[in-house]
């Protein structure tokens, strides 16, 4: 297929809609993706926008030897001839295994097949239940550039032990730390050249790993919020109803509940309130409270909320003085961009960061995709991602890293 690289990868949940992890990707360093869904044996089709199952041009059709390896595939679109792309060896991939202290974790590292030693990105997760593939669409274009990049299996997923619910910010910096201290470790790449990479969650992980760790070389971060996750959530909500068309009385509805809700969260204060405030929206609804609101106060949201939602990011940007990058969406629904940047920016220059960069990507959304209102609704019918994601990290990365190569 020329000179142009087509890459097949198990997807994070964003790319099949939320339900479905492990669907096969495939995506180019254009930004496009794509979710495959099967018609047969080793065939597929994409549909019209990144998860969207509706059958149309082209058609996918893998072909193996005769141990069952995939050796190549054809690209079928109707009116012009079939287009081949052979599987080359440009790379290698090796699970591992390592430690924060009795969490085990489980990796990935991709590294170009070249010799000599390389400098690496680590994947920082987002929130939820991600694994080691889930971000790879945001970094494997950087490992035919010369740069290793490393995902693991958030804890409690996949080939990792502990739990990601229970967990907090803090936990979830150890293990990015754990993550760094491993790479050391290798032959294969350069210990002074290691850094972290991450996607909105990881804003907030990622800066507390590095103040920890002064040897991590960089910090990219993703539409990361310089506020608390409990503000964010109110501004998601807001923006996503407003979106949406909902009445100005309703979202005030939902907001004074979710308050409520933070308030027991962090105090264990006012229950009756919140119980009563709850049943009025379920009445408002003519059904049950929505399960994001839940009704026993031992429910495993109270948990993770008290571990997550009422962090602090200041204190820890404050001292953050490592080489930054961070990038937001302009149609971001979730992280406000002008309002997370103008944080970061406060909090950078009073730590005496004399090494950082803050970028507002235009018509991006919070995964920094090519979007047109920025919605959760929008994803499936999106393209890829706005090709400045891409330019911006690799001309970033490129002062700051050595060797960084042109891709081949």
């Amino acid at each position: 297929m020329g000179t142009e690289r087509l890459l097949i990868s198990p997807a994070g949940n964003e790319f099949s809609g939320f339900d479905n992890p492990g669907q096969l990707v495939a995506f180019d360093e254009s930004g496009k993706i794509r979710v495959l869904y099967p018609s047969d044996q080793d065939k597929f089709f994409p549909g019209p926008g990144i998860a969207v199952a509706k059958l149309i041009e082209p058609r996918i059709d893998f072909q193996r030897d005769v141990s069952g390896k995939i050796t190549s595939l054809t690209w079928h679109r109707e009116g012009t001839p079939p287009r081949i792309a052979r599987r080359v060896a440009i790379e290698k991939r090796e699970d591992v295994r390592f430690a924060n202290g009795d969490v085990r974790l489980g990796g990935t590292l991709t590294i170009a097949s070249t010799g000599g030693k390389h400098a690496a990105v680590i994947l920082v997760h987002g929130s939820g239940p991600e694994d080691r593939d889930y971000m790879l669409p945001f970094a494997r274009f950087l490992v035919r550039r010369g740069i290793a990049v490393f995902g693991y299996d958030k804890r409690g997923v996949g080939a990792s032990t502990g739990d990601w619910k229970t967990a907090s910010f803090e936990d979830l910096a150890e293990d990015a730390i754990a993550a760094f201290k491993y790479l050391k470790t290798r032959n294969d790449i350069e210990p002074t050249q290691i850094g972290l990479l991450g996607v909105s969650q990881a804003g907030w992980v990622m800066p507390l790993a590095v103040v920890r760790e002064p040897g991590v070389a960089f910090l990219i971060s993703i539409s990361g919020a310089g506020i608390a996750p409990a503000v964010s959530s109110l501004d998601e909500v807001r923006n996503e109803m407003t979106a949406a068309g909902r009445r100005p009385e309703v979202i005030d509805q939902v907001l004074s509940l979710m308050r409520m809700q933070f308030r027991f969260a962090k105090t264990g204060e006012g229950w009756d309130q919140y119980i009563a405030a709850r049943q009025q929206l379920a009445n408002r609804f003519g059904g049950t409270p929505p399960a994001s609101f839940p009704g026993d106060p031992n429910d495993q949201v109270w948990r993770t909320m008290r571990a997550y939602s009422f962090y602090d990011p200041d204190p820890t940007l404050r001292r953050l003085r490592t080489p930054t990058l961070a990038i937001w969406g302009e149609l971001d629904k979730n992280i406000v961009p002008e309002r997370n940047k103008a944080a970061w920016e406060a909090r950078l220059k009073a730590s005496g960061n004399h090494d950082y960069t803050l970028r507002i990507l235009s018509h991006a959304n919070h995964s920094q995709w090519q979007a047109k209102i920025g919605t959760h609704g929008e994803m499936a019918s999106l393209n890829g991602f706005v090709p400045e994601y891409f330019t911006t990290v690799e001309a970033w990365l490129g002062k700051r890293i050595r060797g960084l190569r042109a891709a081949k």
